[in-house]
């Protein structure tokens, strides 16, 4: 199963407790991707951010190298955070000509 770094932060709403059964749903799904990969000699890893929480999946190495790298996982976590402020809420969209 999909390793995650659990916050001890308490959980909102039932909305967002189903949203964090999907993501972990996907990140088994994912993880199951990636031990195919390995079978091919594939280094595979994943990182992932919901609210949080960290997950990290992929090969026996991948694992090991960003479970080791306990500032990349830091880092990615604040970037998630910070570049969803950054997005505009309601993207321009673009129209072509008439």
């Amino acid at each position: 199963m999909a390793q995650v770094a659990m916050s001890t932060l308490p959980v909102e709403d039932e909305e967002s407790s189903e949203s964090r059964m999907v993501v972990t749903f996907l990140m088994s799904a994912l993880e199951s991707m990636c031990k195919e990969l390995a079978k091919s000699k594939a280094e595979v890893a994943c990182i992932a951010v919901y609210e949080t929480d960290v997950f990290v999946v992929g090969s026996e190495r991948g694992c090991a190298f960003v479970n080791a790298r306990k500032d990349l996982q830091r880092d990615f976590a604040r970037y998630c955070r910070c570049s969803a402020f950054l997005r505009p809420a309601h993207p321009k969209r673009l129209v072509g000509p008439a």
